[in-house]
Parts: structure tokens; sequence; C-alpha cells
């Protein structure tokens, strides 16, 4: 395959991986569903339930209001552990997925590794923005993609990718808004961009280039703030999750850990990554 084709197959495997995971799994909406947007205004979400695939339990507010999405439903009895975290679901989108569960510096994470390859882990996930805005979350990088960049078509590898999909119906796996959080190896914090090929897609850079590698970091986002400066409208609900890791453009390696997430009704004092005018 030529450069310029590879580089034109890897850009369709990243926009369309995201928006694929938006229509698959049947997300477990909390109501009925309704055509366009996830209904805001429909009747309320008994105890602002989050409810995840593969269990019968929803996720209910903590003693401190929070709702926390895990990164694996249990531990396994021994670690590190192959395969998929508990309460998770694989895509693979190029190449094969490297995944363990692991401790790190305390506390339990899932290692992504990338040789060459674009996969995600993802889980349904139902959050009232207007109800729970702020999302936190923890991970550390461990390989960049040599010369990724967000900015670049032909070079849109980053090792650490969290994105939140707002489903719409009746058309999610084309229809449905994503917001991206990346670790970029050069793009600087703070740069946003309205992909040109996938208008519902934007990517926030919350972290740039070697310098955190190998450290623990905690970012915390406004997201229903987000939605509106990158959309312009107020947000529906959250309706998934996922982390992602890929090298497959820049036909190298890359390496994440990913921690718990979290989401809140306050601020809970976690680093905000300032977002500049729209690219």
């Amino acid at each position: 395959m030529s450069p310029t084709r590879r580089s034109a197959v890897g850009l369709w495997v990243g926009i369309f991986g995201v928006l694929l995971l938006a229509g698959g799994g049947g997300i477990l909406l909390a109501t009925p569903r309704q055509k366009g947007d996830a209904p805001a205004a429909a009747a309320p979400v008994a105890s602002s339930v989050v409810a995840a695939v593969g269990g019968p339990k929803g996720l209910y507010p903590d003693a401190a209001g929070r709702l926390r999405v895990r990164i694996a439903d249990r531990e396994p009895a021994r670690l590190p552990s192959d395969g998929v975290p508990p309460g998770w679901t694989l895509k693979e989108f190029a190449g094969h997925a490297a995944i363990e569960l692991v401790r790190s510096d305390g506390r339990l994470a899932a290692r992504l590794h990338s040789e060459r390859a674009s996969f995600a882990i993802h889980r349904d996930v139902v959050v009232e923005l207007r109800e729970f805005p702020y999302l936190s979350w923890t991970w550390k990088v461990t390989r960049l993609p040599a010369g990724g960049d967000v900015r670049e078509a032909a070079r849109d590898d980053q090792a650490a990718q969290l994105y939140v999909i707002f489903p719409r119906w009746p058309s999610p796996r084309t229809a449905s808004d994503v917001i991206g959080y990346v670790w970029d190896s050069r793009a600087p914090a703070g740069t946003r961009i309205k992909h040109p090929r996938a208008d519902n897609v934007r990517v926030v850079v919350v972290e740039s280039g070697p310098a955190r590698l190998g450290e623990w970091r905690t970012y915390e986002r406004n997201v229903a703030a987000d939605y509106t400066a990158l959309f312009g409208r107020q947000p529906p609900r959250v309706g998934k999750l996922a982390v992602m890791v890929d090298s497959n453009d820049t036909r190298g390696e890359a390496e994440a850990l990913f921690g718990d997430l979290i989401f809140a009704r306050t601020p809970q004092g976690r680093t905000e990554i300032p977002t500049p005018v729209l690219r």
C-alpha cells in the first residue's frame, strides 16, 4: 500500500472508529429512545443513574455526590492480567490490541499498548450533564507515537485518548456528537480541532509532548461547558465513554495506562487546560 493510500486509510479508521463506537452495543438509556438528541427534557432520571453494560445495577452517586466509572468492574485475583477489563468492550480498528490490567503506583489501571495498531475499549454510560457536568480522569503515558500530530491527517496518532460520545437518534453511527480529550506528541496543550472530515467530532489536546512521560496525570473538564463551546448548543446526555490508543499512521508504538473516571456536580480541584479559539 502506498504511503498516501495508507494515510487515507488510517484517517478514516480513526474517524469512523469513534463513530462506530457511538452506534454499537445498544446504549442503555434511562428512558426510552427518541429521535434526535437523547431527550434532555424527558422524565427525570431516577437517582441520576449511570447504566453500564454487563451489569444489572447502575452506578449511583457516592457520599461525595460523584459517579465513578471504574476502569474494571472487578479486580482479577492475579495481576498483571491480560485481556479486556471487566465491564468494557474491545473494538479493534487496525492491527491487534494488547491490553492488560496492572497495579501502578497503588492504583488499578488498564495498560493499552499499540504496535502499528488502533483500538479502543468502551462502555455504555448514561450521564445527565446538567447534573454532573464535571469529568475527571487519570492516565499515564509511557510511550508517545513518534511524530504524532492531531493537526495532520497523515500523522493523527495519540497514545492517550478519552472520548465522550453523545448519541443522536435514529442514526447514532453517523450523527452522534463526539468530544475527544488527547495527549498529543506535538500539538500544544489547549489545541482544539474540528475534524475536517467529520463535522460532529471535536478534539481537545489536554497534554503535549514528552515532558510528563511516566507520570500519572489527572485532569478535569467541564464537559457541559466544552460541549456548548464546541457545538454551540446545550449538551444532550452522555451515552458512552471510550479510551483509545493508536500508532497506525506513524507506523510505530504507543502506550498509556488509564485509571478510573469520575463525573461530579462540582469541581474536584483537578487541572483544567485552557482552550483557545476553535481551529
